[in-house]
């Protein structure tokens, strides 16, 4: 029997990425996708539910049992909301999520789209770091066996989705350019979603936190 995988974010720049591979993999049987809208994908394992009330799962939480893995790619940039909204949507969200899934599916997986930086401290003069730090700290008190955490740098962005807002489209030519002429810098998003897809399906590995570095090889040769 193969795994029935439960994604959020599958429309983003990342998280539509990880879906494609998801429906790909022979080893998965069924995709939940939860989130505000739908994808445009019509396939026979994927089912979707759209939900408006992030801070509560517990109205659907009968269609989230019996599930190997999750993986989280929800989320968004600080630049878009306000500070408390940039928190609640970083961390809150997924306690929300976590907490439901830890009675309804409590022995699955849960790869968490994270970021470099993160300060588990939740110290320093920027939100960015403090509230990616508390994230990883809420999923670490989670009772689940296996928790991965995706901790990329620059993400090349190469498909129709694009990171949003000003900054981004004033700093992306920049950070394309350094992105040609050194790689390691960073990694692209599909390249990225490949390898969260390849750890989460990969009951052997066990590490904790994955950079991009690794998810680049693990992209590329896979872990076997």
């Amino acid at each position: 029997m193969g795994k029935n995988i439960l994604i959020t974010g599958a429309t983003g720049m990342v998280g539509s990425y990880v879906l494609r591979y998801l429906l790909d993999e022979d080893e998965v049987a069924s995709v939940l996708s939860i989130g505000r809208r739908k994808t445009v994908l019509i396939e026979e394992k994927l089912t979707e539910i759209v939900h408006e009330d992030f801070l509560d799962f517990t109205t659907i939480k009968n269609e989230l049992t019996n599930l190997d893995a999750c993986i989280y790619c929800l989320g968004i940039y600080q630049n878009q909301v306000s500070l408390a909204d940039f928190y609640k949507i970083t961390c809150d969200y997924q306690k929300a999520l976590t907490d439901v899934l830890e009675e309804t599916s409590p022995n699955l997986t849960f790869t968490l789209f994270g970021a470099d930086g993160a300060s588990r401290k939740e110290r320093g003069l920027f939100a960015f770091p403090k509230a990616k730090g508390r994230a990883e700290n809420l999923l670490l008190a989670t009772k689940f066996p296996r928790k991965h955490i995706f901790r990329p740098g620059y993400i090349h962005p190469t498909g129709n989705r694009k990171p949003p807002g000003l900054i981004y489209k004033l700093t992306l030519p920049i950070g394309r350019f350094a992105f040609c002429v050194f790689p390691p810098i960073g990694i692209t998003d599909y390249n990225l979603a490949n390898a969260m897809v390849n750890v989460t399906l990969n009951d052997e590995f066990n590490k904790e936190i994955v950079r991009h570095g690794e998810a680049r090889r693990i992209a590329k040769s896979g872990l076997g």
